[in-house]
Parts: C-alpha cells; sequence; structure tokens
C-alpha cells in the first residue's frame, strides 16, 4: 500500500473514533447487568490538573519516611529491618508511665494541644462513655496479670497485618504484651507479613463461602470466620492422616510481635482422638493424646522465647475443627489482625452465635475494630439503608457476646475511579460512610471517620500521587507507608479520648476525697 494511502486509512479510522469517543455517552450503554464503555476522547491525553485533596499536613506529620522502614507495597521480597527503628512523635505525645488514679492527672495534663488530633472518635449523642469498659481494662492492665483481646476485623484493607500491627506495636509498647496474637491454622498468602508460615499435609481452611456451598454442615466459624483441617469433614472410613504447621518468626514487623511466649491452638469437636505434638525443629517439646471432643478447647505450651521457630504437629483418624492459633504473652494486650477478603462486614450473623460468644469469652476480648466498605463502593446505588440495617444488626450480636465489650466503627476509606482522565471519588462513598456512622450510633458504638482523616472528597488520587506514595495504583489500597499513616491517626484519637477518660476518672476520686474531708 502506498504511503498516501496508509496515511488516508489511519486518518478515516482515527477520525471514525475520535467521533464515536465524542458522542459515546460517558457513563456507557446498559447492557443486561453491565455496561459497555468506549474510551473518552480526553482520556487519550495526560491531563495535569486534577482538583486533588490537600494532604499536607498529613504527609507532614503522620508518614512514615523513607529511613525509617523498606516495607514495600506487594509486601514481598523484604531485605531490611529498619521497621524496629520507627521513629514516632506521638510516642512522647501519649506515653503513661503510670495509670493509678493518684498519678493519672500526670497522663492527663501531657502535651495534648486543641486540634492536635486530626480526626477524633464521634460517639452517639457525645456519649464518650461507650468506650469506657475497654479503657477501665486498659487502665488496670500494668497492675494486673490480665490478657485482654482487640479484635481487628476488615476487608482486604487490613491484610498484610496493615494498620493492626502498628496499632499492636504501640498498645503492646505501653500497655505490655506480645506477640502476633490470633492467625488461622491455614494462612492466605499475602496476608500477613508479621510471621512466616509452612505447612505440611492435605489441609483444608473452610470459611463463610464453604456453609453457602453445603461443604460443611454446620456454622461454626469462630472469631476468625473460618477453620481449618488436616482430615476431610466427613471421613467413615480408618485411614490415618497428618498435619504439619511450622512457624518461624518474621524479620519484617515489629520487635515485640517476634516474641514466642505461648501458644494456644483452640480446637473442637473432633469425632476421635488425635496427637498434638510441639517440636523445635527435630526435636520433640511435648506431646498429648487429645480426647474426643464436643465443644471448644485449648491446647497450651509455653514457648522458650529464644526459640526462633516452632513445629506443631497433628496425626489422627479425624481432625478437630481448627479454630485459631495463637501467639501471644501471658498478660497485656493482644491485637488480631482479622482480614476477610471480599466482605462487607455482614456475615457473622450467619454463623453459630452460641459458639461465637463461646469463643469471645474464652479470648477475653474487649474492643472489636470493625473496618469495612471498599467491596460495596464499585457497586453504585442511590440508598445503603439495606446496608446501615445489616451492619446495625452484626454490630448488636456482637456487643451481646460479652456485657463489657466495646466497638469502634472505622469507616469506609476514599477509592477513586477514572472519569475523563481524571481519578475521582465515587460519589457513593459518603453515603456508605453515613450508613456506617448510622449503624454505628444506633447500636451504641463509637465511630471514626477514616474518609475525613484521608482528606475527603479525592484525598486517594493525593495519596497515590505523593512521593513515597501512600496508596496503591490501584486507588483503592494503601501501601505499608500508608496503612501506618491511618493508624497513626487512629491510635491518635483513640489514647486521646483515653487520657479525657483518666482525667475525668481523677477529677472525680479529688472531688469525693474533697467531699469526706
Amino acid at each position: 500500500m502506498k504511503p498516501i494511502k496508509t496515511f488516508l486509512f489511519l486518518f478515516i479510522v482515527f477520525t471514525l473514533l475520535a467521533t464515536l469517543s465524542y458522542f459515546f455517552p460517558p457513563e456507557g450503554i446498559k447492557i443486561g447487568s453491565g455496561y459497555l464503555r468506549f474510551p473518552q476522547l480526553k482520556s487519550i491525553y495526560i491531563i495535569e490538573n486534577d482538583k486533588l485533596a490537600d494532604i499536607s499536613g498529613i504527609i507532614e506529620k503522620y508518614q512514615v519516611h523513607q529511613q525509617d522502614t523498606t516495607i514495600e507495597n506487594d509486601l514481598v521480597d523484604i531485605d531490611s529491618d529498619s521497621i524496629l527503628i520507627l521513629s514516632d512523635s506521638l510516642t512522647t505525645q501519649f506515653h503513661t508511665d503510670s495509670i493509678d488514679f493518684t498519678d493519672s492527672i500526670k497522663t492527663a495534663n501531657r502535651p495534648l494541644l486543641p486540634g492536635s488530633v486530626r480526626q477524633k472518635l464521634e460517639y452517639p449523642e457525645n456519649n464518650t462513655q461507650i468506650l469506657y469498659p475497654f479503657f477501665n481494662s486498659l487502665k488496670k492492665l500494668k497492675s494486673s496479670d490480665d490478657l485482654i483481646r482487640i479484635l481487628h476485623y476488615g476487608d482486604s484493607q487490613i491484610e498484610g497485618d496493615r494498620i493492626s500491627s502498628y496499632l499492636r506495636y504501640e498498645l503492646q509498647k505501653e500497655f505490655g504484651g506480645s506477640g502476633i496474637g490470633l492467625f488461622p491454622a491455614v494462612i492466605i498468602k499475602g496476608t500477613s507479613i508479621s510471621l512466616e508460615q509452612e505447612l505440611a499435609g492435605d489441609w483444608e481452611r473452610y470459611t463463610m463461602q464453604s456453609i453457602r456451598n453445603g461443604n460443611i454442615y454446620h456454622k461454626r466459624l469462630g472469631v476468625l470466620m473460618s477453620f481449618s483441617r488436616f482430615a476431610p469433614v466427613v471421613n467413615q472410613g480408618q485411614n490415618m492422616y497428618s498435619g504439619e504447621i511450622t512457624l518461624r518468626k518474621s524479620n519484617n514487623t515489629y520487635l515485640n510481635t517476634r516474641k514466642f511466649k505461648q501458644c494456644k491452638v483452640f480446637y473442637g469437636f473432633n469425632q476421635k482422638p488425635f496427637i498434638a505434638e510441639l517440636k523445635y525443629r527435630d526435636k520433640t517439646l511435648d506431646a498429648e493424646i487429645i480426647p474426643v471432643s464436643q465443644q471448644l478447647n485449648t491446647i497450651s505450651w509455653e514457648i522458650d522465647n529464644a526459640i526462633d521457630e516452632i513445629t506443631i504437629s497433628f496425626k489422627g483418624e479425624d481432625s478437630p475443627d481448627i479454630y485459631a492459633i495463637a501467639i501471644d504473652d501471658y498478660k497485656g494486650i493482644a491485637v488480631d489482625n482479622i482480614p476477610l477478603r471480599g466482605s462487607s462486614g455482614t456475615d457473622f450473623t450467619k454463623t453459630d452465635i452460641l459458639f461465637l460468644r463461646s469463643m469471645y469469652q474464652k479470648l477475653n476480648v474487649k474492643l472489636v475494630l470493625m473496618q469495612f466498605g471498599v467491596n460495596l463502593v464499585p457497586h453504585v446505588i442511590d440508598n445503603y439503608t439495606y446496608y446501615q440495617k445489616q451492619l446495625e444488626k452484626q454490630l448488636e450480636t456482637i456487643k451481646s457476646l460479652r456485657q463489657d465489650i466495646s466497638i469502634v466503627v472505622i469507616g469506609v476509606s476514599d477509592m477513586s475511579r477514572n472519569e475523563g482522565g481524571n481519578y475521582v471519588s465515587y460519589p457513593n462513598i459518603e453515603k456508605i460512610r453515613d450508613a456506617q456512622k448510622t449503624a454505628a450510633f444506633n447500636a451504641g458504638c463509637a465511630f471514626w471517620d477514616m474518609y475525613e482523616a484521608m482528606g475527603g472528597k479525592n484525598s486517594m488520587p493525593a495519596w497515590v500521587k505523593t512521593n513515597p506514595p501512600l496508596a496503591r495504583p490501584d486507588f483503592t489500597h494503601f501501601t505499608w507507608k500508608g496503612s501506618t499513616a491511618i493508624a497513626k491517626m487512629f491510635y491518635e484519637a483513640l489514647m486521646a479520648d483515653y487520657n479525657d477518660y483518666l482525667r475525668i476518672q481523677y477529677e472525680q476520686v479529688q472531688l469525693s476525697s474533697n467531699e469526706n474531708n
């Protein structure tokens, strides 16, 4: 073909495509349950005038600087341990040497300037006493031998122990405790960097989807919303089955997380006895024959902190349902990272509530963080009242599991989509956020607005484009640095209200003392 003909052909093609792009509806043409879209002409060009939210204050105050950590966005190939020297100005601001009544005024008067908390916790009718049961537990920790738990539920936004790990680091540093906390026997690859796990045997993991698919005959999922087995659910033969779980300390997390002081296995409902064995490399440290069980039970082992690796070995004709393994201290705080990929946080009531209650009681759960929402965002509708009612039911159910439990709902983060070459916030973000806040308030829970903490509308593109990035190019998920910034803001808000609680407690004691004199 002659050059002039090639040029004319290409010119006609591009003209037709440009014309089609100009007249094609930007929102697309609905076909069945989906949409047929065509690129807009202006999206071909790089547009530099995005209207981004101003996050300069966040970068200045909360960002983890390059020298502080080398944990990368994809959470793999990490070869540095510099996270251990994390520098954090909040440590001094909220440090509490003593939480006795007589000394709590020292804590209450630590520097906490008006407006220093970027995004405060919100309460129904400003009733801050909603978190007092949890604050009471915190206050007693340094003078007791209690181990209390914080369950951090969330969607893929918290996978990789993001957000949870920093909260765990600060809380354990302040109130005691060590270890990663609860995790499933079968960890989904990429969902935790705080512990290295290696499996041997025919392990299977069962979740809410297993209930929906009819793959299991009961609804006992426990606090992790899953359980694992090394033998089939239905086993009519007399075959022997075995499974091993090797756990190694991770070099990519905080020092307090790496301490192996005690290991617990939460199991139950095995139809036949099985052998549980604790090994250190090729050396057996302990072995037990576990009898038939029709309830939640615990196997506990004390671990020498010098050990950097343990193997838990199981063998038997039937497997128990293994609901969780815990690497904990004997006292202090355990913060459990529980990512539920694809979830909107509305499945708790679809499980066995009596069993869930028994596990909450055994674990001494004092605080639940509920962080969901990003899975709803792509499905844009006008009204989210249905979600508000569903979430409210979940919160009320979780509150009923223990009399002294507190809940904080962490609102949906900003999330962006491409509109004509610009990444802008989904139009339903604030509606989902408002539904979450209403559900939290109606259920008597606290609420923390992550969307506003990020900077509000069109903040996600700013988080993506800052250097180094605080969010990933999918305009949905945080990088490690971004998740740490979010965790710092939330911890700041939580400790600010804890300081207020201490001050009020002290003032009440002083007032009572003056009246008696």
